[in-house]
């Protein structure tokens, strides 16, 4: 049994592939006039298949996302940095020689890092009212098109957690990325 495990396993990581991916990201809350945060994203990302056109796809992807905001007549900037760990299991379908358009979905772990809001002199940190959660938990689903080892992905995560403690606030987050990637 254990030489048929690590043949498995032997085979699975020769078809991997290990790659970087950057781009577009933005982030929403579901509150009531909310404003969506932009900002880019970059990071490794791995590609494991497991049988036919079927593979996972996960990563850690690094995002800074940045916006200029006014509250209570006050001018000031928001910044947030945040770490994304999406894992996806995806279906490829093979278009032309070395194109293949791909779909996937699953779980994103999002981790909020430093955010603050500052204004001149003043700054403040979100995460100093414990009331917020730094923990996302999010389901999403996305498509994108490969030529030979580079290509095009779009994702969108639905925020599935309740980040604020609070009964009266139901915060929820959601996530779009649109990234070019290279496979190694």
């Amino acid at each position: 049994m254990l030489v048929a495990l690590a043949a498995i396993l032997s085979i699975s990581f020769t078809t991997a592939q290990v790659g970087i991916q950057a781009g577009f990201s933005s982030n929403k809350s579901n509150l009531k006039n909310s404003e969506s945060i932009n900002g880019f994203h970059v990071g490794p990302i791995y590609n494991m298949s497991i049988q036919g056109p079927i593979s996972l796809q996960y990563g850690l992807l690094y995002n800074y996302l940045t916006r200029s905001t006014t509250i209570f007549g006050v001018t000031g900037t928001s910044s947030q940095h945040i770490v994304d760990i999406p894992v996806r299991v995806a279906a490829s379908f093979p278009l032309e020689s070395g194109i293949s358009a791909f779909a996937f979905g699953g779980p994103n772990c999002s981790l909020g890092g430093p955010s603050t809001v500052k204004s001149g002199s003043t700054s403040v940190n979100m995460y100093d009212d414990d009331d917020l959660s730094r923990f996302n938990l999010q389901l999403g689903l996305g498509a994108g098109l490969q030529y030979n080892n580079m290509g095009l992905k779009f994702s969108y995560d639905f925020g599935m957690l309740d980040m604020h403690k609070s009964d009266l606030i139901n915060y929820k987050v959601n996530g779009m990325k649109v990234g070019l990637f290279y496979n190694f």
